[in-house]
């Protein structure tokens, strides 16, 4: 596990290196922020948030895979992939450690995006358990976001064509809960346990129920292990 934190330590400096990291937080915050203050100053400010958190949700699904595209994908085009498959650092260990230093990025902009619940305790009376709640639900949906994104940065050497694949691939989850409507009952059922916005919607009603958690942890998982899988066979190639 200890190669697995130095990975991450040293993927989450790169961020900041670069200009990446300030461009993704100028975007996260700029979007969900302004939706913020349209929301805060008109006839539908609600005191859990709940808007602004449906917004932070969805902009997260735009970001992740953008955080995630170079992490495997870029390594893979320069060759450094190999040079640091040569060390004694196991598949899962790159995996893991990439994929914390995402999520710290994530965390980092849950915790700056804290300002605007202050902001309405400041002028306002917010309900703050439902709030927290809810930011819950968008950190265990954003976790689920970058697995399946860094899955996707580990089946190609191209960060846009990672960053394509990993929206597409979170879209899916996203809309197949809409076609629950238009399809028979028992289709209709199973796509709303695998759809991401439906399994949001206990934590956007303030409500904290152990089967989305579940969900969302085994989504995580298992991408996980599929990039896993994913570095293996390519070392095998």
């Amino acid at each position: 596990m200890r190669n697995a934190l130095t990975i991450a330590g040293k993927e989450l400096r790169s961020y900041f290196v670069s200009p990446m990291a300030y461009v993704i937080m100028f975007f996260y915050l700029g979007i969900c922020g302004l939706t913020f203050c349209i929301i805060s100053t008109g006839s539908q400010a609600m005191a859990d948030m709940q808007p602004t958190l449906g917004t932070m949700l969805f902009i997260a699904l735009m970001v992740a895979p953008i955080i995630t595209m170079g992490l495997l994908a870029q390594e893979q085009s320069t060759g450094s992939i190999e040079l640091l498959m040569t060390n004694p650092v196991r598949d899962w260990e790159v995996v893991i450690g990439k994929y914390l230093a995402a999520v710290g990025l994530f965390v980092l902009l849950l915790v700056i995006s804290l300002e605007f619940p202050l902001i309405m305790e400041k002028y306002g009376d917010p309900d703050w358990g439902a709030i927290m709640v809810g930011y819950l639900g968008v950190l265990l949906a954003g976790m689920a976001f970058l697995a399946i994104s860094l899955f996707a940065s580990s089946l190609t050497n191209n960060q846009i064509v990672a960053a394509v694949m990993g929206i597409f691939m979170l879209l899916f989850f996203w809309l197949i809960g809409f076609l629950s409507e238009r399809v028979s009952e028992s289709l209709g059922d199973i796509a709303r346990h695998v759809s991401i916005f439906y399994n949001y919607q206990d934590f956007a009603k303030g409500i904290v129920d152990v089967k989305p958690i579940v969900y969302f942890l085994s989504l995580t998982g298992f991408a996980l292990f599929l990039t896993v899988r994913s570095l293996e066979n390519r070392r095998t190639i």
